[in-house]
């Protein structure tokens, strides 16, 4: 019976140029990028291999790759960062992407802003 694992990488900070607003695409915003991936982790854990798992760091690598295209939305920009994943490592089963906007501009104190979804 296969053994469900999850990678996690939270708190990810990427400076990216992703909006709407032609300026945001200008000047750029700073986002946080929050994973989780599920994955078959049985062997990984019997092996102590890392070839047995997904790479966090190639992940982050990817992610950044997909960071750097600006997008208008961040709808787009979660999408693209999951079928990249989903090319380069066919053994995430499944996940959720968090991607948030930390100074949006928009008139009212808050936290951030973000979208997320899970496949």
């Amino acid at each position: 019976m296969a053994t469900e694992g999850t990678i996690h990488i939270d708190g990810l900070r990427i400076y990216a140029r992703h909006g709407v607003n032609p300026q945001e695409r200008v000047t750029g915003n700073m986002f946080e990028v929050n994973l989780e991936l599920k994955i078959d982790a049985e062997t990984a854990m019997k092996n102590d291999s890392l070839g047995d798992t997904v790479n966090y760091a190639e992940i982050v690598d990817i992610v950044k790759i997909c960071m750097a295209e600006p997008s208008l939305l961040l709808e787009n920009a979660a999408y693209r960062i999951q079928q990249a994943i989903a090319t380069q490592f066919p053994d995430v089963q499944h996940g959720t992407i968090g991607l948030y906007k930390l100074h949006p501009p928009i008139s009212a104190e808050l936290g951030r802003v973000g979208f997320s979804f899970s496949w």
